[in-house]
């Protein structure tokens, strides 16, 4: 399906803020890497789980993800593109801009769908997971791996019914040339806490594919680093509380 026939079919069937965060994530299409294509095509397919219907949605919720955890870091041209002060967190590197890259003529990477197990197999890099989620939450069998050209990471969903999801992301804390993992965010939209005594940084908000600028401010993440590893925790604003997503970063083994 071509790019405009997919968009024409998102405005079908999600509405409102529900399409913008899918267009944002058709936004990040780029090919998978060699290396990735391998290891994934020697695990065996989980088969298909059942969904709740607030999951079509919840999975809309990794754009963000993916947009903060590596849109600066993974493409050099993107950095020279932009315009950014930066700053440093105890090991969370950030990038502040007023606008976001123009990714239009990216394409979209499918994730590969595996067990954790075989996610641990398929990624060169050791991660933890939370162990545990808010009461009522459950982590999906279905663990997702995808690459967009620097290096795969790793994305865990946590599901409740009726509610939009929980979304947990691994991935390496530099580059192979030793260069560090910056998130991309808008002016304004962090400030520092605390995670099993070491700094980390709460994020309100994510970027908007048409305008380029700081939106959706109902959205919140969690972004912290530990052995070289930096993970993300998001989710909408209601679903689950700031205690809650800092309490789920701390049981992570």
């Amino acid at each position: 399906m071509k790019k405009r026939q997919t968009l024409n079919v998102l405005e079908q069937e999600f509405s409102g803020a529900d399409a913008e965060m899918m267009r944002h994530l058709l936004s990040l299409r780029q090919d998978p890497s060699p290396a990735l294509v391998a290891r994934v095509r020697a695990i065996p397919a989980v088969p298909e789980q059942r969904r709740w219907p607030a999951l079509r949605w919840a999975w809309a919720l990794t754009a963000v993800a993916v947009m903060l955890a590596v849109l600066v870091a993974l493409s050099p041209p993107l950095r020279a593109a932009i315009e950014s002060l930066q700053e440093i967190i105890g090991s969370v590197y950030l990038s502040i801009a007023d606008r976001s890259p123009d990714t239009s003529d990216a394409t979209i990477v499918e994730p590969q769908l595996m067990t954790l197990e075989a996610a641990r197999a398929a990624v060169p890099f050791d991660f933890d997971h939370p162990t545990r989620g808010p009461d009522g939450w459950v982590m999906d069998e279905q663990v997702r791996v995808n690459d967009l050209g620097g290096g795969p990471f790793v994305k865990i969903m946590w599901s409740n019914p009726g509610h939009a999801g929980i979304v947990f992301s691994a991935s390496p804390a530099h580059l192979d040339d030793g260069t560090p993992v910056s998130t991309l965010i808008g002016p304004d939209s962090f400030r520092e806490i605390v995670i099993g005594g070491q700094p980390a940084v709460i994020v309100k908000g994510g970027w908007d594919h048409d305008s380029r600028e700081w939106a959706w401010p109902d959205v919140t993440t969690l972004v912290w680093t530990v052995d070289e590893v930096k993970y993300s925790l998001s989710t909408a604003s209601g679903e689950i509380s700031e205690a809650e997503l800092v309490t789920m970063a701390e049981s992570a083994r």
